[in-house]
């Protein structure tokens, strides 16, 4: 199993960033080895082909690891960010829910924006924020992709400012 490699941590947010490169979902690690037991996550994935009960697995693993607020991005990301909530809330939520794990699709929008949006907002919900002090870039099947996070999550304050100058 892969381990998710720590690129450094970011000035602003106070987080540990990670980057986890992986060949299939099912290869997502049951502990990741990160510096906190909650984290924010993008995960990169072209999953048009994937099926559902594949998904779920991977969300399930992903949630059970300690993930607060996931940004899915690639082809079919709302699809993936849906399975996600259902993964979380269940087929039958109760009334009222105490805290909730944030999800998020950027489906129209370049990696390096969604990139931008993991590092600088995603904030998890107040029943998840103590112990949430990491983030982690997730990229399944596309090693290109799994590049471009870990070139920005190693300058994540040089690559704000990149992104903002270029809007």
């Amino acid at each position: 199993m892969p381990d998710a490699e720590h690129l450094g941590t970011d000035s602003v947010t106070e987080r540990d960033l990670f980057a986890l490169e992986l060949d299939s979902p099912e290869a997502l690690p049951a502990t990741l080895g990160l510096s906190s037991p909650r984290f924010a996550c993008l995960v990169a994935w072209d999953a048009r082909d994937v099926e559902v009960a594949r998904i779920a697995q991977f969300a399930r693993k992903l949630l059970d690891a300690g993930a607060v607020y996931v940004c899915a991005w690639g082809p079919d990301c709302e699809r993936v960010h849906d399975i996600i909530d259902e993964e979380e809330i269940g087929p039958d939520p109760p009334p009222t829910v105490d805290r909730v794990v944030m999800t998020t699709w950027h489906e129209n929008t370049s990696l390096a924006e969604a990139i931008w949006f993991v590092l600088n907002n995603s904030w998890p919900d107040e029943g998840y924020e103590e112990g949430c002090a990491s983030t982690l870039g997730v990229a399944i099947g596309s090693p290109q992709w799994a590049s471009e996070i870990r070139e920005t999550f190693s300058r994540p304050r040089e690559f704000a400012s990149q992104v903002l100058r270029s809007k």
